[in-house]
């Protein structure tokens, strides 16, 4: 083989080595484009997916203007007679509403704060709940002396309050509730006009962590 020939041959192997080496280096490259945009397209997806879950309001709604019920110029009654008052300024209704979207769930708690102008004593007064329950309304909260927390709860209701249901509620849907109050059979009363007021609020939380 001349010199000529060996020349050609050696820059030919030269050039298929330089080839070979491009090749490679386009396939990795292809490889890493396509993994890159497989990540991309993967985070994208989770992403959009935890935007779609969306949450509504969670308001009280009163069947009267006033948001809570007042004991004035009351006698002390037992419980059983309590826990039957019909007159209208001796029961309270309102229910808790939902509003909302995506397969998520609330957790709520009712609460009852007493107004500073009350001058009957706690535990001269009693409260009793109830819930709707198939068109009739159900005992949720025996009848019970006003009850302060004495410290706040992780949804938000504060000490001082007294808490009288929690539970859960969920996309469209409505709790219905009635509060009766009166004064306790033991209390003993003086010729000094005497009142307790109460507020009725609620506070809930969804959690998203999941």
């Amino acid at each position: 083989m001349d010199n000529k020939d060996y020349n050609n041959e050696i820059i030919k192997k030269e050039s298929n080595g330089k080839l070979f080496v491009i090749i490679i280096c386009l396939f990795i490259f292809i490889i890493m484009i396509i993994g890159i945009s497989v990540a991309t397209f993967t985070y994208t997806k989770e992403k959009d997916s935890v935007n779609t879950i969306s949450t509504g309001n969670i308001y009280l709604n009163y069947t009267e203007e006033n948001n809570g019920i007042n004991i004035t110029n009351a006698y002390p009654m037992s419980d059983e007679a309590g826990k039957v008052l019909t007159n209208e300024d001796q029961y309270f209704d309102f229910a808790i509403e939902s509003s909302m979207t995506g397969d998520v769930v609330a957790n709520y708690e009712i609460a009852a704060e007493k107004e500073v102008t009350s001058t009957l004593d706690n535990e001269d007064v009693k409260l009793y709940l109830e819930k709707m329950v198939n068109n009739s309304y159900e005992e949720v909260m025996a009848p019970t002396n006003f009850t302060p927390l004495k410290e706040s709860t992780d949804l938000g209701t504060l000490a001082g309050t007294m808490l009288l249901d929690s539970g859960t509620i969920s996309k469209s849907s409505s709790i219905k509730y009635r509060l009766r109050m009166w004064v306790d059979a033991d209390t003993i009363l003086d010729n000094i006009p005497k009142s307790f007021s109460v507020r009725v609020s609620v506070k809930a939380k969804v959690d998203l962590s999941d």
